[in-house]
């Protein structure tokens, strides 16, 4: 039985498609899950440079089809040299799923 959990846990992706366009980055969050989940997604963006700080999350309830890849949120940012910017991502169904990932620029962490 926990062998199954622990290939079900495997199984389940949380992954960025991200494009950018000079400054402009455009960065989605996509969950790929083993099992149908009603789950619960946050996006907390952290950002600082020159300009200042700024934090910003998003939060909602998603239905999330097994073996589908889920498009999130779309998030787009201009980013200029120098600004420090993390994007964290969680997807939970608040029992036994809980997916969490960071996303910086290319070169910067």
């Amino acid at each position: 039985m926990h062998t199954l959990l622990l290939l079900a846990a495997l199984g389940n992706q949380l992954s960025f498609d991200t494009q950018q366009q000079g400054n402009i980055y455009t960065i989605v969050p996509v969950a790929t899950l083993t099992q149908d989940c009603q789950c619960q997604f946050k996006l907390t963006a952290q950002r600082s440079g020159t300009a200042g700080q700024s934090n910003s999350s998003q939060s909602s309830q998603v239905f999330i089809k097994a073996n589908e890849p889920a498009k999130l949120s779309r998030l787009s940012l201009n980013i200029s040299p120098g600004d420090n910017v993390t994007i964290t991502v969680t997807v939970t169904d608040g029992k036994d799923i809980h997916l969490e990932k960071q996303w910086a620029p290319p070169g910067r962490v």
